[in-house]
């Protein structure tokens, strides 16, 4: 078995659109156990966890040729769609009340996880040391209805019922929640990406 090629992430995408199957390797053997680790932690399912990251990889191979480097680094597109594809499932099945609530500094990998970009275990790590300190400086409505809607996909209405708050009250919570967030964020230097 030859060692995979040394490409950036932003090269293995045309490969991949052009058919390599090393390209679909590689990218695979660099994020597959990162991704794995938000599915599971959002499904907590191993099997579903599973056919989400296969789905994932499925659909990157279907639309490599799609990503464009002005949208993001290929890291954060591959995790956008998971995330888009594992919120989905969790709308559809519709099973609320058997799932664990997991903040976003909790999803990550697990101690058998490694990331092969260290800019990528940098960013992680320092993003995991400030959301969680700014998340508990909001008001304790608008960082539920941020959890809720964000880290675990549930939408306005159902968190209004789950809450047992009005609609607008929490599109309100969201709203100031986030640019509180914001406000705390910037100055420590963590931005959108």
């Amino acid at each position: 078995c030859s060692p995979l090629p040394r490409v950036s992430d932003e090269d293995v995408l045309p490969a991949i659109a052009g058919d390599a199957p090393w390209a679909v390797e590689l990218l695979y053997q660099r994020y597959h156990q990162m991704l794995y680790a938000l599915a599971y932690k959002m499904v907590i399912d191993y099997h579903i966890a599973e056919n989400l990251l296969q789905e994932a990889f499925l659909s990157v191979w279907r639309h490599a040729s799609m990503y464009s480097a002005q949208a993001g680094t290929v890291h954060s597109w591959l995790f956008a769609s998971l995330h888009h594809r594992t919120i989905d499932y969790l709308r559809k099945m519709r099973r609320r009340t058997s799932l664990q609530e997991v903040p976003l500094w909790e999803i990550e990998s697990d101690a058998r996880v490694a990331s092969s970009d260290p800019w990528e275990e940098v960013w992680h790590r320092e993003k995991q040391a400030h959301l969680p300190e700014a998340l508990m400086q909001l008001p304790e409505k608008q960082r539920r209805v941020i959890e809720l809607g964000y880290f675990q996909g549930w939408t306005h209405i159902e968190i209004a019922e789950i809450c047992n708050m009005l609609l607008g009250t929490v599109k309100s919570c969201m709203r100031l929640g986030l640019l509180q967030l914001k406000h705390i964020l910037e100055p420590l230097g963590v931005r959108e990406r």
